[in-house]
């Protein structure tokens, strides 16, 4: 860090000769909306080329001291163009009348730590989502509302479980056992997005004794809440991300909230209420007599249930609609007070969200508040700081693999569905499932979902502060000086218990389970920037702006887990259990870094140029004194209207940029592990996983070009990028020779590559009178390769193996390909070997909206062409013999090649083929059409605001989410992911929690 502090000193020595004592004036103006004529509040008005300016208060006008001669005043809001104005050195008025960017052409981008640019002049593509398109519906976390709106951004769902679990991940995976999530930075804070189970599989026994992956975890961006925030910008290539440095290769997801509005209290009132019901239902097996049946009930328990119930013939139930059929309203309320007075600004909120699952025992409660402040210190100092407190209550049910016969999904599929399992015996207890087996091989889901608990609660904090001084204010020159720290910390606690009386707990050998888990994570940032801008006002030079900084940052994490087996009666702690398994592992890194940017606008703002670099140490370094430096230079050149006036700009941009992945907590210092007791005593041994102390960050390489335009009067936007990513120095798992003693070493080696296309079309189709359609097409396209790795090819961790399909890592092969056991060895026999791609040829989504005077009415549909998922649901189901269409008629054979059906049914075929060592009939192509959001919006006159007292505005809102899906998968959701947040695999699709279809009401009223 002594290298920052020197150069930023230097930086200030060198520009205190600056003269800051230049003669100003004061001016003034007003800022309204074209045609209506309407002030526009909140509107930054500053001087061309300097990054700090004024806002408007809520009648439109602004003050504001400028140095005297001649100044052209910049006008701008995310929404409208921007305009500019020259002012003579004897004016001191400037009105400004803006037009709506209907295309969202206009805006600022993120550059750097302290540092932004118009979005007209951006070197790398930027994806920004505004507040109003964020949450046109409602969605269960933040990554749901983004979905099908980000170029570059494929999003997965864990599961339709209530409450959030969901993964981004951008322009494809960048490493094999580094982390793959994107960093998340609200208001200038890294916060946490760690997914941590709450134990489920101590009940499902999916995997691990106390926690697993598999058991629908929710990660912590789910706490967020998304009516608080601004916009979003997604941060995609090296040449962007860089300024983040070593945490910035999966992409950096950048969020503000919303800040208060000089001018009196604004208060804004939303309740909303909805209801959700079953998407898409598997669908059961349908019986007539018990011939039909008996094959399929599992031994004489379940023979005598099926006589009993086939008596003379079969009545079938719809377990799945009976279980997952609720209903039961959501509601949300949100309250939200914005105002300033002199030099304070300040926005709260509250909010209360109860989302109702559509299973029985199943939801989520988001409780929270957040306030912004923004203050105003003389005419050199600002400070700005923000708090955000919240409560989240999840209770997600079963869902996803598991080994005890609990997940629904899963035991559905063994079971015919003849028996009403929602029945109860003379004690009052739910009946017991006679099926497969009848014993303690399975459970009656209906009795599980109601008699279990499995609970997560988190308690969250969030709090930044910004310091700002204006060291230097002239012509010609400006150097701000910044602070800006904060911290994100959450407590989360899971409970899990299930009953020893319940049909499935003598299996382990122990009856009744009870777990405990409880994790803590804090994480702190700091940093000090300062910028220098030069404005030298001339035709060829606009500005150079420099900016120098440093950031400390710091993470730990502790998980504590215990879980008992064997408990007492009316015990619900595993206190006292006959077996108990605990868990407790803590992680901690700590990192620095500092960084030199610099921004050129020359030629009357047509040529940008920007280069700088960011170097990093960490904690999680084999050296960890040295600091691993990322560069980044980007460029663009604007052409205004070229050739011909239906042009109205174009613009060329390239950008390189290498950005880093640091390495995993623990692959530098792994050297032992707990051996157990040995004669009473403690004791450690060789750890299977061996250390590195050379250890070094994965290190991506990226190359972008593209082009913006825009036509026709900015009714036609275009946006095209190409990509070429290079991830270089790989975290890999190195074998070791069986003579050392130890398994395995984690080492740097081995490249990766993306080659990608993103295309953004924006129209206005019409625009007629008081009617308006805008649309806009996203499209994506990328294809991943593993180009080279230093040791024997393996299948990627997270998966079920040959049998079922996995990604596997092999030198020059597409890395998203899908291994899996089919007939093409010699003489037909089975290999392990590459069958489809998982990921897409293609993802594109059209988002549209209408309007017409008060009324709006937008729709969001996303369609994926292609990548092939493992459908382990459909592959269980017809094990089990009860899938939907088990009886249909079987063509000659199922794939081209595979074994004749002969006079086997569909079902019975599909699985002979997969016993047979074929797992083909069940990767399933992925493609669909999904209708993903739908809203209407009504801006109620004002007289009818004006009968509510106080208020000033009225608006209503009905919407709906996953209306519809339009696909041949034969599952719940092609979407959905077993594993979580994983780098590969993410294409497993094994017995989740079925998705739902939404619908809200909402009304709006403004005070």
């Amino acid at each position: 860090m002594g290298r920052f502090f020197s150069l930023a000193a230097a930086l200030a020595v060198a520009v205190l000769p600056l003269r800051a004592d230049a003669q100003t004036r004061d001016i003034s103006g007003k800022v309204t909306q074209a045609v209506v004529g309407t002030p526009i509040a909140d509107v930054t008005v500053s001087i061309v080329g300097q990054q700090v300016g004024v806002r408007t208060n809520e009648r439109g006008e602004f003050r504001m001291r400028v140095p005297s001669g001649e100044v052209v005043l910049l006008a701008r809001q995310l929404g409208f163009k921007r305009q500019t104005i020259r002012l003579g050195p004897t004016e001191t008025t400037a009105n400004f009348v803006l037009e709506k960017d209907v295309l969202q052409l206009e805006g600022v981008t993120v550059t750097g730590q302290a540092t932004t640019t118009d979005r007209k002049v951006a070197a790398t593509a930027v994806a920004t989502v505004s507040a109003l398109e964020l949450n046109r519906v409602p969605a269960r976390s933040v990554e749901s509302n983004l979905a099908g709106k980000v170029a570059g951004a494929r999003v997965f769902d864990n599961g339709g479980a209530p409450g959030g679990g969901a993964q981004i991940q951008i322009r494809g995976a960048t490493s094999v056992l580094g982390q793959g999530d994107p960093l998340y930075v609200v208001d200038g804070v890294i916060i946490s997005n760690a997914g941590i189970s709450s134990g489920a599989s101590a009940i499902t026994r999916a995997s691990g004794s106390t926690g697993s992956s598999q058991d629908q975890v929710v990660n912590r961006l789910a706490d967020l809440n998304p009516n608080d925030i601004e916009n979003i910008e997604v941060l995609k290539s090296a040449a962007a991300t860089a300024i983040y440095g070593s945490r910035a290769t999966n992409g950096v997801v950048v969020i503000t909230t919303k800040r208060g509005t000089s001018g009196a209290p604004r208060w804004n009132l939303t309740q909303r209420a909805g209801t959700q019901q079953l998407m898409r239902s598997l669908g059961h097996r349908q019986y007539g007599t018990l011939d039909d049946v008996k094959d399929f009930v599992g031994g004489p328990i379940g023979l005598a249930a099926a006589t009993a119930a086939c008596s003379p013939t079969c009545t079938n139930y719809d377990w799945q609609q009976q279980l997952y059929g609720r209903t039961d309203p959501s509601w949300e309320t949100l309250l939200s007070a914005s105002g300033g007075v002199n030099n304070t600004r300040y926005f709260a909120s509250l909010s209360d969200r109860q989302e109702s699952g559509i299973m029985i025992n199943t939801g989520a409660r988001r409780t929270g508040g957040r306030i912004n402040l923004d203050q105003t210190i003389g005419s050199k100092l600002t400070a700005s700081m923000g708090i955000d407190v919240t409560r989240n209550f999840f209770q997600r049910g079963i869902g996803n693999n598991n080994n005890a016969g609990v997940s629904p999904t899963y035991t559905f599929g063994y079971t015919p569905a003849i028996v009403d399992l929602t029945s109860k015996d003379a004690s009052g207890r739910y009946i017991r499932m006679p099926f497969d087996g009848g014993g303690s091989g399975t459970a009656n889901p209906f009795e599980v979902m109601n008699a279990m608990q499995s609970d997560e609660t988190v308690f969250r904090q969030a709090a930044n502060v910004r310091l700002g001084y204006s060291l230097v204010s002239t012509t010609r020159h400006t150097v701000q000086l910044s602070y800006l720290g904060g911290f994100d910390r959450f407590q989360q606690e899971g409970v899990q218990y299930s009953p020893n009386y319940l049909q499935f707990e003598p299996a382990d050998g122990f009856l009744g389970t009870a777990g405990q888990n409880n994790a803590s994570s804090l994480q702190t940032n700091s940093g000090m920037n300062a910028v220098w801008t030069w404005s030298p006002a001339n035709k060829y030079v606009t500005s150079f702006t420099t900016s120098v900084g440093g950031s400390y940052e710091r993470q730990k994490q502790d998980v504590y887990r215990i879980r008992g087996r064997g408990l007492l009666p009316t015990r619900r702690t595993a206190a006292g259990a006959q077996d108990i398994a605990t868990v407790d592992d803590r992680s901690e890194f700590r990192d620095q870094s500092y960084y030199v940017n610099e921004q050129m606008l020359l030629l009357d703002e047509k040529l940008a140029v920007n280069a700088g670099f960011r170097a990093d140490r960490s904690s999680a370094n084999g050296e960890r004194d040295k600091f691993y430096t990322f560069p980044k230079f980007s460029s663009s050149y604007r052409f205004v209207k070229p050739l011909t006036e239906k042009i109205d700009e174009f613009k060329f941009r390239a950008a390189w940029g290498q950005s880093g992945n640091r390495p995993r907590y623990g692959d530098r210092d792994i050297l032992y592990a707990d051996g157990g007791l040995i004669g009473g005593q403690n004791s450690l041994v060789s750890a299977g996983l061996l250390g590195n102390t050379g250890i070094k960050p994965e290190v991506m390489n990226e190359l972008e070009f593209g082009i913006d335009a825009s036509l026709f009067g900015s009714r036609v936007g275009v946006e095209f990028t190409r990509y070429q990513r290079q991830i270089k120095d790989l975290l890999l798992t190195f074998p070791l020779p069986p003579s050392s003693g130890l398994g395995n070493q984690i080492i740097n080696g081995g490249q990766l590559s993306v080659r990608g296309t993103e295309g953004v079309l924006s129209l206005v189709p019409i625009r007629r009178g008081a009617f308006e359609w805008t649309s806009r097409i996203i499209y994506n396209t990328n294809a991943q390769f593993t180009d080279n790795v230093p040791v024997p090819a393996f299948a990627v961790p997270g998966s079920y193996g040959a049998s079922y399909g996995r990604n596997r890592i092999q030198s020059n092969t597409r890395s998203s390909l899908i291994w899996g056991n089919a007939p093409f060895g010699a003489n037909g026999a089975t290999r392990d070997t590459i069958l489809y791609d998982s990921n897409p040829i293609h993802t594109t989504t059209f988002n549209n909206d209408f309007s017409y005077k008060a009324f709006t009415f937008s729709f969001l549909a996303d369609w994926r062409a292609g990548g092939y998922v493992s459908n382990m649901t459909n592959n269980l189901w017809d094990e089990g013999g009860q899938s939907r269409d088990y009886d249909a008629a079987a063509p000659t054979s199922i794939l081209p090649g595979s074994r004749a059906c002969g006079t086997q049914t569909l079902g019975e075929c599909r699985y002979a083929t997969f016993n047979g060592g074929d797992i083909r009939p069940y990767i399933q192509k992925g493609s669909y059409v999904k209708l993903r959001e739908v809203t209407l919006n009504y801006q109620a006159p004002e007289t009818w605001a004006k009968k509510i007292p106080g208020a000033r505005s009225l608006r209503f809102n009905v919407s709906g989410r996953n209306l519809a899906l339009f696909t041949d998968y034969w599952s719940f959701d092609p979407e959905f992911n077993n594993f979580g947040n994983t780098n590969f695999n993410r294409f497993i699709d094994l017995a989740p929690f079925p998705s739902s279809r939404q619908f809200f009401l909402s009304v709006d009223v403004g005070f």
